[in-house]
């Protein structure tokens, strides 16, 4: 199995120094006063990169049902808003499960025999930062989670979803809540992904159980001032 034969190598590589993972920002009980940076990430993407979004997009609709005649990026977020607007927060992290799912094909049952060795919180950080960023952005590897030097962290440096998208309930109901569960059930090794609605960063501690959504201090209430779905009217997503 290659995961066995790159044991040894991801073994070496969590015990070398890794920048410390970030502290997620309190912020504060009401999120009306939460405003996103202005977007400015440079979305140009390579090759593989626009393949793996194609990819990914085309997977998007075959589970929402939603098409936008919007060319690429921006495109898959104006059907993933317009997603939100007609289904529950429910149906909405679903959707996300089933996509995630299949893309992912039987590379979680080749994983989950490993999902109880040292080296695989490193392994599973490795990848992201490898095949992530066609969705996210920039991001780097980081030690596990602050205080906890052991490798298995990825900082996501500013998530082009969050950025572009504006709203918190895509961020945590079609992003954060899916891909924890989705980790957990079908890898074997449970991610705490905590989101910075400030500034859009995101860090990824893989083997770390994240706490209930109901009881993580990090998560605003309500929709973010900045959101664009309830400049719109829509009801609150969150």
């Amino acid at each position: 199995m290659r995961l066995a034969v790159l044991a040894p190598l991801l073994a070496t590589a969590s015990a070398c120094r890794l920048p410390a993972a970030v502290s997620p920002v309190r912020p504060p009980s009401s999120a009306s006063s939460i405003r996103l940076p202005p977007a400015t990430t440079d979305r140009t993407l390579s090759p593989l990169e626009a393949a793996l979004l194609l990819a990914f997009r085309w997977q998007t609709q075959q589970q929402t049902g939603v098409h936008s005649d919007e060319p690429g990026f921006h495109g898959m977020l104006s059907e993933l808003r317009e997603y939100q607007r007609e289904h529950t927060t429910q149906e909405q992290a679903d959707a996300s499960l089933r996509i995630m799912a299949s893309l992912a094909g039987p590379f979680p049952s080749l994983f989950r025999p490993f999902a109880g060795e040292p080296w695989a919180p490193s392994a599973l950080a490795w990848c992201t930062t490898k095949f992530l960023g066609f969705l996210v952005g920039a991001t780097r590897l980081t030690q596990r989670r602050a205080g906890d030097p052991r490798g298995g962290g990825v900082l996501v440096e500013k998530c082009a979803v969050l950025e572009h998208g504006g709203c918190k309930g895509m961020c945590i109901h079609m992003c954060k809540l899916p891909t924890e569960r989705m980790f957990a059930e079908q890898w074997g090794l449970p991610v705490h992904m905590a989101p910075n609605f400030e500034t859009c960063e995101c860090q990824l501690s893989f083997g770390v159980v994240p706490p209930p959504v109901e009881e993580d201090a990090t998560l605003p209430t309500g929709c973010l001032g900045s959101c664009p779905l309830a400049r719109d009217g829509a009801p609150s997503l969150d």
